[in-house]
């Protein structure tokens, strides 16, 4: 059973929505990857969320691109993956930004890729490809709004499976960044010995 809470503070203008951790999702408490097959493989390096019609290529980027210049460019060709992050399906946080707007003279057929993850359903399902193809299924635990200078949510935790996706808000600007983190679903994901 989920429960809700919605908080709002009024003085830094931060809002969290939040769902209860399911603690059986987890599959062991080491930062090791479990010796487990996925039940599904896909296209390698893509992101689909279906309730919201979003589907995308997942861009690396490595740490000697990690600019703004090289964040634009990666960004005219899907979502990009922040680099020193674990990668989907991966014990961490695999973090992975994409724009809710961008200039129409840019380049690039990703400008408002991530605008349909602004009030996005808790319990939604968030389908993940890493870079051999196998799928990953996520589902929303929180969203929230934090500065842009918050960089506590890079933050990896080695002992859960989470993935977090940014994009700007409010809609049309860079003011503050709009996430939302999920959590690895074993049961959808792996092929489980019962």
């Amino acid at each position: 059973m989920a429960f809700f809470i919605f908080r709002s503070w009024l003085d830094s203008s931060s809002v969290t929505q939040t769902a209860n951790i399911n603690e059986n999702t987890l599959i062991n408490n080491t930062n090791q990857n479990p010796i487990l097959e996925v039940k599904e493989t896909g296209e390698p390096n893509m992101v689909y969320i279906p309730d919201v019609g979003i589907a995308a290529p997942i861009v690396y980027i490595t740490q000697e691109q990690n600019n703004q210049d090289d964040h634009q460019a990666a960004l005219a060709n899907g979502v990009v993956h922040y680099p020193g992050t674990s990668k989907p399906g991966e014990y961490g946080n695999p973090y992975i930004f994409g724009h809710s707007s961008d200039y129409f003279w840019k380049e690039g057929n990703y400008k408002q890729i991530f605008k349909p993850l602004i009030d996005i359903p808790l319990d939604t399902v968030i389908k993940i490809t890493d870079q051999e193809g196998k799928l990953f299924y996520y589902k929303v635990i929180e969203t929230k709004i934090v500065g842009p200078d918050e960089t506590s949510v890079l933050e990896q935790d080695y002992e859960r499976q989470i993935l977090t996706l940014q994009t700007s808000w409010p809609l049309g600007t860079a003011l503050k960044r709009y996430l939302v983190i999920a959590e690895l679903d074993p049961e959808a994901t792996y092929i489980l010995e019962e």
